[in-house]
C-alpha cells in the first residue's frame, strides 16, 4: 500500500509537463539540478523555528519587556450575549446607532449597555502591547 500511495505521488504526470520525465532531471554533464527530495529540509527546518521562536518569547522577549517595563494591560471581558455575539461574528464589529438600537431591543439591555459590550468584545480581540512586544 505504501508503494502505491509513494507511485502515485510521484507520478510523473501530475508534477511535469507532457514532454518531461524524471529521468530527464538526473544530474549529468556537470549540470545539478535541484531534487524534489531536496524539499524533505522544509519539515525540520518549519519545526524547528517554531520551537527557536518558542525559546525567545519565552526566555529572551518576556524578561526584556519587564525590564523594560511593558505591562499586559488587563482588559474588562464582555458578558457573555449570544444575540450580541451572533450579531458580532456574523455582521460586523462596529454596528450602526439603528443596529445597536434593534440589538438593544432583542438582548434587552439598553443601548449604552450594547455599545460598551461591543467595545469591550472588540478590546479582547486586540493583541496586547506585551503579546506584540514578544512577536516583534
Amino acid at each position: 500500500m505504501f508503494q502505491t500511495l509513494y507511485s502515485y505521488f510521484w507520478w510523473e504526470r501530475l508534477w511535469l509537463p507532457a514532454n518531461l520525465t524524471w529521468a530527464d532531471l538526473e544530474d549529468r554533464d556537470g549540470r545539478v539540478y535541484a531534487k524534489a527530495s531536496d524539499l524533505y529540509i522544509t519539515l525540520p527546518l518549519a519545526f524547528l523555528f517554531l520551537v527557536v521562536r518558542h525559546l525567545f518569547e519565552t526566555y529572551v522577549a518576556t524578561p526584556l519587556a519587564r525590564l523594560l517595563n511593558v505591562k499586559e494591560k488587563i482588559r474588562l471581558k464582555a458578558t457573555p450575549n449570544a444575540v450580541l455575539e451572533k450579531f458580532y461574528a456574523a455582521t460586523t464589529k462596529h454596528p450602526k446607532q439603528t443596529d445597536v438600537e434593534m440589538l438593544s431591543k432583542k438582548s434587552g439591555c439598553t443601548v449604552r449597555q450594547v455599545e460598551r459590550w461591543f467595545r469591550r468584545r472588540r478590546n479582547q480581540d486586540r493583541p496586547s502591547l506585551l503579546k506584540k512586544f514578544r512577536e516583534a
